[in-house]
């Protein structure tokens, strides 16, 4: 049977110098905006809006929204950015975040200045998440660029990134150029995914937040280690006067018990669960409980408080929890749509949040 996330018992080498019991987080939600079939998309992104500006109200401190191109993959979103800007005229204090941006499928200089635009229009509320985007091969040939050389071309426009935003030039010798307008802040809101241990490291080499989290890894097998070479890496590098940032997304349904979830979301994560063999060959084999046990916490708000605190890789390490809502297939009593994610994040803050200690 696959290890479930919600049950895993926290490995001896979790219980090392960095953790911190009872180390208090910001809440935050993230989200794919995952369209519905026949959806539109006009009102996708106008109950998105909607959600966002409620979570703010119920006292959420971010929102992250995920890029897809082309319409591929669980997403509907190719540009955050455009979508934050109208997010960031709808509200006040809410943090607003890409998870992630697809570096290398973006010119580092224009994204530089369009989020260095969106954090003066916000007031310094944008994050960037950002991302090799291992898994959208597909989305690669239409940018004219080979997926094989995503890493590298990664490497190259973080460095463009990093330098514009730590005050450098661009352009060369004969024609240095800065960042305009300036975004003095937003260097220290940058956050790296990272899918390998190395990968974790150079986050931290770099003085980047570390993102964990995406839908297959495993929080004891994948994501701690990273999260403790994170932490080594960061105290070598960075020293004592700047503190890591780590954000953790979860995937989690919640509803009446666990076969209710079941019974709501099976059919659609069965035809999901179809492609996974790209992921991890055991996957499609799986009874359809299994697969969910393999992905997300599920069940009523206590079994889904129960997992996560028993994570491995999230209380007393994390600075930012991010669960998921708006996903495609939903969980939850009423019409899927703002309505729905807005009950799913008031329950969320109301019954297992406080339990995982936000607020105390």
């Amino acid at each position: 049977m696959a290890p479930n996330p919600c049950t895993l018992e926290r490995s001896p080498a979790a219980r090392d110098r960095h953790h911190r019991p009872g180390k208090p987080f910001r809440l935050g939600f993230f989200t794919h905006a995952a369209h519905r079939p026949g959806q539109r998309t006009a009102e996708l992104y106008a109950q998105l809006v909607d959600t966002v500006v409620a979570a703010e109200e119920l006292g959420y401190q971010s929102a992250w929204i995920g890029q897809h191109h082309f319409g591929l993959g669980n997403g509907s979103l190719p540009s955050p950015l455009v979508l934050m800007s109208h997010l960031a005229a709808r509200t006040k204090t809410i943090h607003l975040g890409t998870a992630v941006t697809t570096l290398p499928l973006e010119d580092p200089i224009r994204l530089a200045e369009d989020a260095a635009v969106l954090d003066s229009l916000s007031g310094g509320r944008v994050h960037l998440g950002l991302g090799s985007a291992g898994g959208d091969r597909a989305s690669f040939p239409a940018f004219g660029r080979a997926h094989a050389d995503r890493r590298s071309i990664y490497a190259r426009n973080l460095s463009v990134l990093h330098r514009l935003l730590d005050g450098g030039a661009v352009g060369g010798p004969e024609n240095p150029v800065g960042l305009f307008p300036p975004a003095p802040g937003l260097r220290g809101r940058l956050w790296q995914a990272a899918g390998t241990v190395e990968r974790a490291r150079q986050a931290a080499r770099d003085g980047d937040g570390l993102m964990i989290g995406s839908l297959h890894d495993r929080p004891a097998e994948d994501q701690l280690p990273r999260v403790l070479a994170y932490l080594d890496e960061w105290e070598a590098a960075q020293g004592p006067g700047r503190a890591p940032r780590i954000a953790a997304m979860r995937f989690a349904y919640w509803g009446r018990d666990k076969e209710d979830v079941l019974r709501q979301v099976g059919p659609e994560l069965a035809r999901r669960q179809a492609g996974s063999g790209a992921v991890d060959p055991r996957l499609p084999g799986l009874d359809p409980r299994a697969y969910l046990e393999r992905l997300a916490c599920f069940g009523s708000p206590e079994d889904v408080t129960a997992g996560f605190l028993a994570d491995p890789a999230l209380l007393g390490y994390v600075t930012d929890f991010l669960p998921s809502v708006g996903l495609y297939p939903a969980a939850g009593d009423g019409t899927p749509g703002a309505d729905l994610d807005i009950a799913r994040l008031a329950r969320f803050a109301r019954d297992i949040a406080p339990s995982l200690g936000w607020g105390a």
